[in-house]
């Protein structure tokens, strides 16, 4: 009997120490019960899925091949791919509101230039402004040259002012219509040389020059990537360059500018990635950081070279500002072809 008495006393003992040192679970607060909604994911870790490049120029001209190159970096940089889409037409403003109808996540490039500010609004009726956009980083300086089919035996420009002169008017390939700049700066040179003439406007570079090579077409107005291989194998001639300092081509030497020839015309055109202007700071700079490794790369400067040019790493501030001066530029020209 005592030592069921001991046991049980002991029993007891040690159910009361355990209830003594039992802590008390309080009631989960109804405020932190609730489930909250996932963070967004930080942008160090985007892209996440395939970023499209909206063109507003033609397959094959200058502008797509570059950036179709750059695309096929994607992979290899940012872990997802890049494609490139051409919404051309309008002179480049329906690309231009294709890309300002897309998410403003990121995941839409715009292959911009400064003419749809400078010049397009000028002929076009648009509804968007320079502070609708971002711009990250340069894609190319436009180096605009004229050119002529060397069967007609014109090599310079004074030629083509003699042929003119001659009773006969001159038919031009444009890349795009009013508010194109490449439309807007050789109407401009023929109105300053009083030469007759008439626009033959199409989609994009390689189609002027394929028709100025086909003897479509008189003159053509183009950028290197387009013509370099017809001059450098004597099927087109070069008359000048808008650029003002001259132009220096590889395979091709030096090209006048018209300013050397006497002629008070000059252009500096450009091409440059763009973002809505509300896209995340960060992604801007994954996207920016994007394209500059990609110029740094040796086998993406030989395929530059082999196009006759180099790629643009301006900043985005510098591209305000050429947009600016260009803009300032285009009063002069407008008058002369509206």
């Amino acid at each position: 009997m005592k030592k069921l008495l001991s046991l049980l006393l002991a029993l007891v003992m040690v159910m009361s120490l355990a209830a003594c040192g039992a802590k008390e679970t309080p009631a989960p607060d109804k405020e932190e019960s609730k489930t909250e909604a996932p963070a967004e994911k930080p942008a160090s870790n985007w892209p996440e899925k395939e970023i499209t490049i909206i063109q507003p120029w033609s397959l094959g001209g200058g502008p797509d091949v570059i950036t179709r190159q750059i695309a096929s970096y994607s992979d290899k940089i940012l872990g997802v791919p890049m494609i490139v889409e051409n919404h051309t037409g309008g002179s480049g403003t329906i690309g231009m509101h294709d890309f300002l109808d897309a998410e403003d996540d990121g995941y839409t490039l715009f292959c911009c230039n400064g003419p749809l500010f400078s010049l397009t609004p000028s002929f076009i009726d648009v509804d968007y402004t320079i502070e609708d956009i971002t711009p990250l980083v340069g894609i190319r300086i436009t180096e605009f040259v004229i050119l002529t089919n060397a069967s007609s035996n014109i090599t310079n420009i004074q030629e083509l002012v003699d042929y003119a002169n001659a009773g006969h008017t001159i038919k031009y390939a444009t890349t795009g219509g009013p508010g194109n700049d490449s439309y807007t700066m050789i109407s401009a040179l023929f109105a300053i040389l009083d030469i007759p003439c008439e626009a033959v406007p199409y989609d994009g570079g390689q189609e002027a020059i394929n028709a100025l090579v086909g003897g479509h077409v008189d003159v053509a107005i183009g950028s290197p990537p387009t013509y370099r291989d017809y001059v450098i194998n004597g099927e087109l001639n070069c008359l000048g360059t808008f650029i003002p300092e001259g132009l220096d081509v590889e395979g091709i030497g030096h090209i006048d500018s018209f300013k050397d020839q006497g002629i008070d015309v000059e252009f500096t055109g450009m091409d440059y990635f763009a973002v809505r202007s509300t896209v995340d700071a960060e992604k801007q700079e994954i996207l920016r950081d994007f394209v500059l490794q990609v110029y740094a790369d040796p086998e993406f400067q030989e395929f530059m070279k082999g196009m006759g040019m180099a790629a643009w790493d301006s900043d985005g501030e510098q591209i305000l500002d050429m947009v600016a001066s260009q803009t300032e530029a285009m009063t002069k020209y407008i008058p002369l072809v509206q």
